[in-house]
């Protein structure tokens, strides 16, 4: 039995993935993005296994707590998301006690240590950047860890698993960047409600909300399309990648050498031509779950990012608001937004 209260039940699943209003990259080629799927209950060759079923390819063994599945789109990655196993840095503690030496077999180590974690950390699955048309597929992974018992994030109060989504970039300019931003700081509380963020994934650090100084800095009439002040003031305000949608990547592929020399930690920004959408719950054991549903959730920061009229509509309707809320006590900027995708919601209608 689940040892957290039990949760209350998703919507039912949108039925497709909504394509973007971007379709092609600053390039001209469509665009592709990435997904990232954390849970427990299943070992890594276990999970191998289930993307070959889907996506076709054979299995390569990198490591005991790493598998790549080469497929006809691109590699898979299939690992424990523990630096302390995958990047083997238990051998520091190895050597300090004396245990390292030339010719030591340390996979048995290594696979004491994937189930002393196991029921900590997660395994991972993630994709290559997908197109678009084969989005549906994803659907089919889903179903087959569902049956074989994933675990997802509303099984224990232990597991602050996410989703992730990496929709590339749909052009490498800064007034783009700037305006995807906007928009999300703007859908925040929707997206926050839309996706019903488990508690455990709430007071852990990972999605930590951008500070309201910025959003008031970045939602400015005036604030310019220009890339080295994006991410100057992106840093400063925001020197982690534990933010809902970390730009870090997106920014490291726009120009390396600023962000690097300024962010913490480095190391663990990997420069992409990505958002790093990190909101979405996994709930893989969740018969219905939709990763369509999450698709689409982050499809409406892209529609509103493309609509500059809307845009700058809603940041000036927010910064009233702001100046009328006293948070974390009140905050006036959520009842302004829902009337926003009320409209919304009739116009589709």
């Amino acid at each position: 039995m689940p040892d957290v209260d039990t949760p209350r039940p998703p919507p039912p699943p949108d039925p497709v993935f909504l394509a973007p209003p971007r379709r092609l990259n600053a390039a001209g080629q469509p665009r592709r993005t990435g997904f990232e799927f954390e849970y427990a209950g299943l070992d890594v060759e276990r999970s191998a296994e289930l993307v070959r079923a889907v996506f076709g390819g054979d299995v390569e063994v990198v490591s005991p707590s790493i598998r790549s599945v080469r497929t006809p789109l691109g590699p898979f990655s299939v690992e424990v998301d523990s630096s302390v196993i995958k990047d083997q840095r238990y051998r520091s503690v190895l050597r300090a006690v004396g245990l390292e030496r030339a010719g030591l077999d340390h996979e048995p180590v290594e696979r004491a240590l994937m189930g002393m974690v196991a029921n900590w950390v997660p395994f991972e699955i993630g994709t290559p950047p997908l197109p678009f048309d084969q989005f549906g597929r994803l659907d089919d992974l889903r179903r087959r860890l569902l049956a074989a018992g994933a675990q997802g994030t509303r099984t224990s109060a232990r597991f602050a698993f996410g989703m992730h989504i990496n929709p590339e970039l749909p052009g490498d300019d800064a007034g783009s960047v700037r305006d995807h931003l906007r928009a999300f700081l703007l859908l925040q509380p929707w997206l926050k409600g839309r996706v019903d963020v488990d508690l455990t994934r709430r007071v852990m650090p990972f999605i930590n909300p951008f500070p309201n100084d910025y959003a008031r800095l970045v939602l400015q009439h005036g604030y310019p399309a220009d890339l080295g002040r994006l991410i100057d003031d992106y840093i400063a305000y925001n020197p982690t990648r534990n933010r809902p949608l970390d730009l870090l990547p997106a920014l490291a592929h726009l120009d390396a050498e600023r962000v690097m020399a300024r962010v913490e930690d480095p190391h663990l920004v990997k420069a992409r031509p990505a958002y790093h959408y990190r909101l979405p719950n996994c709930l893989v054991d969740e018969p219905d779950w939709s990763i369509a549903r999450e698709w689409n959730t982050w499809v409406a920061v892209e529609r509103l990012a493309a609509d500059p009229a809307r845009l700058a509509a809603m940041a000036g309707d927010y910064l009233e608001a702001d100046e009328q809320s006293f948070r974390p006590f009140v905050d006036k900027w959520p009842a302004v937004l829902e009337e926003y995708m009320s409209e919304g919601r009739k116009n589709e209608g």
